[in-house]
């Protein structure tokens, strides 16, 4: 009964297993389908069409830790403001990347101008609602 169904990559190779579905009929199941894939980026799977979702840059790769709680809250943030669905995950990426540069899964930090900033350098585009 969930509308959005996130996954790292291990999780969907595992359910994939279990279910006998492919990626494609296990999104065809929900409104959206996010596969994380670490540096290689992620995939989200939304009303048939798979967008490829590219990592964002990374400086230093100091923790892993609650890297995917960071990129979950980019998605949650993109859904509520009704964004399409590359943008929702360009910014998700984004968190993922400023958080794995920090130790600890709540230590990183950031402003709404310099997430802009990393933003548009990472991307070469704007945030809707921080143009």
């Amino acid at each position: 009964l969930a509308d959005y169904l996130a996954l790292n990559d291990y999780e969907a190779q595992m359910l994939q297993a279990r279910t006998g579905l492919t990626l494609e009929q296990l999104a065809a199941k929900v409104k959206a389908m996010v596969v994380t894939r670490g540096g290689d980026g992620a995939q989200i799977y939304a009303e048939g069409v798979r967008h490829d979702i590219p990592a964002a840059p990374v400086g230093e790769i100091v923790d892993p830790t609650g890297c995917g709680d960071a990129f979950r809250a980019g998605l949650l943030y993109g859904i509520a403001q009704g964004w399409d669905w590359p943008t929702t995950g360009r910014l998700a990426s984004l968190l993922g990347a400023i958080k794995i540069g920090q130790r600890g899964g709540q230590n990183h930090a950031f402003d709404r101008a310099g997430l802009a900033q990393q933003y548009r350098q990472a991307f070469a585009d704007d945030l809707p609602d921080f143009a």
